[in-house]
């Protein structure tokens, strides 16, 4: 299975050939639709841009989390043996105290 950056890179390949895809078909269009069309092709290429920002920053977001999740694991690992750690300490410190009478 690909990784996430895998995934990504896939996805900004194809986002960049659909954008070449786009400005082509734009110059074509240019040529043959009305005033009105070529304005919502302009408006879908700004939309097209900004979703590409996007998915850019949630890749920087998506590595961050990352590194915060491992270092939250490694702290739990570490706060998990230290707890470990007293418990044994306190059935130790059990077993040797007097029963009540």
């Amino acid at each position: 299975m690909p990784t996430q950056e895998d995934r990504i890179a896939a996805l900004e390949r194809k986002v960049a050939m659909l954008e070449l895809l786009r400005s082509q078909d734009e110059r074509k269009a240019e040529e043959s639709i009305s005033p009105v069309q070529v304005q919502n092709l302009r408006e879908i290429n700004e939309n097209m841009t900004i979703l590409l920002g996007v998915a850019s920053s949630q890749e920087g977001d998506m590595k961050t989390i990352k590194e915060d999740v491992g270092s939250i694991k490694e702290r739990l690992d570490g706060l998990e043996k230290s707890s470990h750690e007293h418990t044994v300490l306190l059935t130790q410190i059990l077993v040797r105290l007097p029963e009540k009478p």
